[in-house]
């Protein structure tokens, strides 16, 4: 957990350069490794049945949360080496709740969709935070196949937060409607929540 991080860069090894999940949680880590790969290190998520609830994240304390954000990350289907797979989409649960720890209002919850292709592929979204003092945002990334009613799995804690849909900034990706193969790892490198 970082805390009180007031502008810049807010997760801790965000491009995996330890070579480990330094400064990241993990639930159920078995299904996670980081390998080193085109010169860096990315984080790999083996996919998992809907219920054992895997998750990879990180928790920021902020007192002054005002202002703006940025979102973050790269993505692309893979192997256990990092390497990618072809001919294959994996849609990706990201998420990232923020969480009212001032008690000036309620919690939200960010779902940002992506998919992964066998090339690396740029996320980004933006969002503004009003009103607000001390705040905790997590970041979460899933790799859960489809559970049987087509539900988001959302990390635990986040009941009766608002659900916020942003727009990526940059252009949408066809295979968003593409078949989802959920049978297939994701790799993740340089994650980032900057604070401008």
């Amino acid at each position: 957990m970082t805390e009180k991080q007031t502008s810049g860069e807010l997760l801790v090894n965000g491009d995996f350069a330890t070579g480990d999940f330094t400064g990241w949680s993990l639930w159920d880590g078995v299904y996670m490794s980081v390998v080193p790969n085109e010169g860096g290190h990315v984080a790999v998520l083996k996919p998992v049945p809907y219920n054992i609830g895997q998750w990879l994240g990180q928790l920021v304390v902020r007192d002054r949360s005002d202002g703006d954000y940025a979102v973050g990350f790269w993505l692309r289907t893979s192997d256990a080496y990092g390497n990618p797979v072809p001919g294959v989409t994996r849609k990706v649960t990201s998420v990232m709740s923020i969480h009212p720890y001032d008690d000036l209002g309620i919690g939200y919850t960010f779902h940002f969709p992506s998919v992964a292709t066998s090339s690396w592929r740029k996320y980004t979204w933006k969002f503004s935070v009003k009103g607000r003092l001390n705040q905790g945002f997590s970041f979460s990334f899933l790799n859960e196949r489809k559970r049987p009613d087509g539900s988001l799995a959302l990390p635990e804690g986040t009941q009766g937060y608002e659900m916020v849909m942003v727009p990526n900034e940059g252009q949408e990706p066809e295979t968003l409607n593409e078949p989802d193969d959920d049978n297939c790892s994701v790799a993740i490198r340089n994650a980032t929540i900057f604070k401008a």
